[in-house]
């Protein structure tokens, strides 16, 4: 990883009886898995034994709460070391590299992750008086540490899936109290920031679904700003303000992350998936493969189907 980023790391950690009580819960619901999708819509839980690889994502907007273990994330050209009682909040898709650092059979790394729905958050905002901030974000992301009442609130919503009956009437409530949380919290800023420039933020929006569909096609800049409904100079300015990159690189690492699927999954070689990802250079995408992934294309796939378990 480059070693020229700026590492960020949350408070010192805190762990209250709310957190034991979410960890014991999440316990219950891993049990025998890496990742449990909740019955509750947009509620995951992951769970791992060991420290782990590097995992390569596209984030969504959600919210993600450490809860047991520690992890380290990458965001654009930003680090982020959180450890038990931290959170981040993405508002929009984010490439993402992350790495559980901190993980035992007998201590487990633990984590809930709740997708945002962003119509809920901005009707919280609406009803939430506060002070206005000049101050513009200059991450694509916020983190901080969880309050005892954003864990507790955490601790009610995971306490749903006990309950079954009460999810179609409880959980929407809960989830809104969640972004009533977040917006208190030392994230509430960044949040009201992201949800006042939304007119601006529906363009790049705009923006990273048609990248998402359609990476493997020749990127022009004149064509994404008409998409985006702004000037280019406006789009280079607003795609990086929250995405923490250019429209450019942006492209690169989704084929990247396209490439590296392509060959764990259909097991084609490099050159196939180079070429079915748009690189007119199978020589560039090595090198860019291994800059980004830390080995080239071959070692790096071998390596990660080692370290997978065989079914």
């Amino acid at each position: 990883m480059n070693q020229s980023l700026a590492l960020s790391a949350l408070s010192p950690v805190r762990e209250g009886d709310g957190l034991k009580r979410l960890t014991s819960r999440l316990l219950a619901h891993t049990a025998g898995r890496e990742a449990h999708h909740s019955a509750i819509h947009g509620l995951t839980f992951y769970r791992m034994e060991a420290p782990g690889l590097p995992t390569y994502c596209v984030y969504e907007p959600c919210m993600a709460l450490i809860v047991q273990g520690t992890k380290h994330t990458v965001f654009g050209h930003d680090e982020l070391l959180s450890e038990p009682g931290g959170f981040f909040v993405t508002s929009i898709d984010i490439p993402t590299t992350a790495k559980v650092i901190q993980a035992s059979a007998e201590r487990p790394y633990l984590s809930v992750v709740l997708k945002l729905d962003m119509a809920i958050l901005h009707d919280v905002v609406q009803s939430v008086p506060v002070v206005e901030s000049s101050t513009h974000p200059t991450r694509c992301y916020a983190a901080g540490q969880a309050s005892d009442e954003l864990i507790d609130v955490f601790n009610r919503l995971v306490g749903l899936l006990d309950r079954p009956q009460e999810i179609p009437l409880m959980a929407e409530l809960v989830k809104r109290e969640v972004c009533l949380r977040l917006l208190l919290s030392e994230a509430g800023g960044w949040l009201r920031w992201i949800v006042r420039e939304g007119y601006r933020s529906r363009g790049i929006v705009r923006v990273i679904d048609w990248l998402k569909r359609n990476y493997a096609k020749p990127l022009r800049i004149a064509e994404l700003a008409e998409i985006a409904g702004m000037a280019g100079s406006t789009l280079h300015h607003n795609f990086r303000q929250l995405t923490g990159t250019s429209p450019l690189q942006y492209q690169k690492t989704l084929r990247l992350h396209a490439a590296r699927s392509l060959m764990l999954t259909e097991r084609l070689d490099a050159n196939t998936a180079a070429l079915r990802v748009g690189y007119e250079s199978v020589s560039q995408f090595s090198r860019e493969y291994a800059r980004h992934f830390g080995a080239p294309p071959s070692r790096d796939i071998r390596q990660t189907r080692t370290s997978i378990p065989a079914s």
